[in-house]
């Protein structure tokens, strides 16, 4: 495992960014991007708050579902017609400020530090379909925060009891791969930086209180509210996974099975590696923890974003 990594680790450590050189000393980060990015940035603000020598605002122009094609067509749709490409979300701290938006208005509501990119998961894993997307989205941003230094947020891998795997065969181990890189690849042409979210993920994935199992629960069988505490143990998962959720049938209930998206552990390891990833300070000191998360996985999960990015910034 650890010669797996050792180079991206290398890379990685030269490639963290110092970013005091705000005007007037706060950073502005905005993350563009889908659910993902708002799992990756949930626990950011809280994080940061930990910290009395850093301030910061983080930012999300964000689609459910949304890849680098659509922003791009968004925003080519917007410059044709100041009323169109208006779909996004944009929260500010995690607090709603606007909706249905376009992202030229995001981009320049406020003098950005810096500004993240990233591909939907579910191609995340294809490098075609990074190209042309990625470098016009780029290039977009360059025109309207020209003063953003523009980096890519690395994506993870589903969980094990996703249905890409059950289903279609796709391991998580092999998506991971893939997508790293294609991320890696794409950055290198862009010459931007990645932040390693979804090298954090499978770090944490090869330790024993991270290595979830498939679940051994047929979910077809739980029935609400007789169950409602039966769903299989996720304590060990980076990922939502099983939930309830409303059925069609009034009151009814049925257990739906995500496999993507980060559960609070996984929100918190990429708060952790975002705020390594810019702000250089060490993980391990943060003081801050979600509640219902034990100690224990607290100090694992700050480990792992320590590991990932192991070298400070001067």
């Amino acid at each position: 495992m650890r010669t797996r990594f050792t180079s991206i680790f290398i890379i990685l450590a030269l490639s963290v960014i110092s970013v005091w050189g705000a005007q007037d000393g706060r950073i502005r980060i905005l993350g563009i991007g889908n659910s993902f990015t708002k799992n990756a940035t949930h626990y950011l603000p809280a994080i940061i708050s930990s910290n009395p020598d850093i301030e910061a605002d983080v930012a999300v122009a964000g689609i459910g579902g949304s890849s680098l094609a659509l922003h791009v067509g968004l925003a080519e749709a917007h410059e044709a017609d100041p009323e169109a490409g208006k779909r996004y979300e944009y929260l500010y701290n995690t607090e709603l400020r606007a909706n249905e938006v376009a992202l030229k208005e995001i981009l320049q509501s406020e003098r950005w530090d810096f500004v993240t990119i990233q591909q939907h998961s579910q191609k995340s894993y294809k490098p075609k379909t990074y190209r042309p997307h990625a470098k016009q989205l780029v290039d977009y941003v360059k025109q309207y925060a020209p003063t953003a230094q523009i980096v890519i947020h690395e994506t993870w891998s589903h969980s094990i009891d996703s249905y890409r795997f059950t289903k279609k065969g796709l391991a998580p181990e092999d998506m991971y791969e893939r997508l790293h890189a294609a991320y890696a690849e794409i950055a290198a042409e862009l010459s931007i930086s990645v932040i390693p979210v979804g090298t954090a993920f499978e770090l944490a994935k090869a330790t024993p209180m991270w290595d979830y199992p498939p679940t051994n629960v047929d979910t077809d069988l739980l029935s609400f509210p007789k169950d409602r505490d039966n769903l299989p143990d996720m304590s060990r998962s980076l990922h939502k996974n099983f939930f309830w959720k409303p059925a069609k049938k009034p009151g009814g209930y049925r257990v739906v099975n995500d496999g993507y998206h980060a559960n609070a552990n996984g929100e918190y390891l990429g708060g952790l590696v975002w705020y390594r990833f810019f702000f250089g300070a060490d993980p391990r000191e943060v003081s801050y923890k979600p509640d219902g998360m034990s100690v224990e996985q607290a100090i694992s999960l700050r480990e792992i974003a320590f590991e990932v990015i192991p070298t400070k910034t001067d």
